[in-house]
């Protein structure tokens, strides 16, 4: 994952570059650089399921009986 976003970080700052060299593709360039990061996020979103949510369905699980006491009572 850190590997990833070094990777979508580089292709950013040379996606600026190009951006503030060439003024005539500049919205080319721009949506290159939105395209890059909507697509980071929804990798990130995606593979982040397979990690957070088991933790929290554990947490939940070690609560629920605390849960219910306070319900009993």
């Amino acid at each position: 994952m850190i590997r990833l976003l070094i990777v979508l970080f580089i292709l950013l700052i040379i996606f600026f570059i190009l951006r503030s060299r060439n003024k005539k593709n500049a919205k080319l360039y721009r949506n290159i650089i939105i395209l890059i990061i909507i697509l980071g996020l929804l990798f990130f979103l995606a593979t982040s399921g397979k990690f957070i949510l088991p933790q929290i369905f554990n947490i939940l699980k070690m609560l629920l009986p605390f849960i219910t006491k306070f319900i009993g009572i």
